[in-house]
């Protein structure tokens, strides 16, 4: 299970299921508390965007929607997959 107020732990994950799912993440800083993801497919489409907050144990509601956000890519509950 992913710690979901740990932001290294939720980013590595997201990392992971990207290469497994064939897609490439781009990071970027929107502001200094948190980033913003593009997940691009294979063919150069963005197959998703997110924003990955970088203290998630003070915005539980961030991470609760970035995990609804992505479900379409990586499947519902992803975050508690191990």
């Amino acid at each position: 299970m992913v710690e979901r107020d740990d932001y290294a732990a939720i980013r590595d994950r997201i990392i992971g299921l990207s290469h497994t799912h064939g897609l490439r993440c781009d990071w970027a800083e929107t502001t200094k508390r948190q980033r913003f993801l593009l997940l691009w497919d294979a063919e150069g489409r963005v197959a998703a965007r997110a924003i990955v907050p970088l203290y998630p144990g003070e915005t539980p509601h961030l991470v609760d929607s970035l995990e609804r956000g992505l479900a379409h890519l990586f499947g519902d509950d992803w975050l508690e997959d191990p």
